[in-house]
């Protein structure tokens, strides 16, 4: 039996469907569940800008692209190009990820919820997450790197898996 569970999400399909696979078993076992979101890094412009279009993150510019006057794509590029607003964009972005996140595991029915904000390296963070909970299950989205490319640089849930010192359920 499981007292306490981690999930980690990055708010993508893939850590939905295992938020998803975490909060059933949250919910049968009546486990304390812990939400961890490790807050992008070193990834491109556009893919945070992808991701914040997704997640209508920055209200200001959903206005200015609703408006027509300026695309939300080149609002939020010429916003980023500052560091600062890129750090503020990307906490932005972690917080309302583990805000639904935990929103959609209190309606399902868990009655402990927490969510934890890290930065630095993904797999690190999240072990480091299961040090610091205690959590005897943890479940993470398998994003299904080409052989080649996971041989090169491995992959979080490898990494992972191999270092929890827990249970882990991978996702597909």
């Amino acid at each position: 039996m499981f007292k306490t569970v981690l999930v980690a999400t990055d708010g993508s399909d893939t850590a939905n469907r295992a938020l998803d696979a975490a909060i059933d078993q949250a919910v049968r076992q009546d486990a304390r569940l812990y939400i961890v979101h490790v807050r992008l890094h070193g990834r491109p412009v556009e893919e945070l800008e992808h991701m914040a279009e997704i997640e209508h993150i920055v209200p200001e510019y959903e206005a200015q692209a609703s408006s027509g006057t300026v695309p939300f794509g080149a609002a939020l590029r010429n916003h980023m190009s500052d560091a600062g607003h890129e750090a503020r964009i990307v906490g932005e972005l972690g917080e309302l990820i583990l805000k639904r996140a935990k929103q959609r595991a209190l309606e399902a029915g868990v009655k402990k919820v927490d969510t934890l904000s890290e930065g630095g390296d993904y797999a690190d963070s999240i072990l480091d997450a299961i040090d610091e909970t205690g959590a005897d299950l943890v479940v993470l989205g398998r994003r299904g790197l080409g052989k080649v490319r996971q041989f090169l640089i491995g992959s979080v849930s490898n990494k992972v898996a191999q270092h929890a010192g827990s249970a882990v359920l991978l996702i597909q």
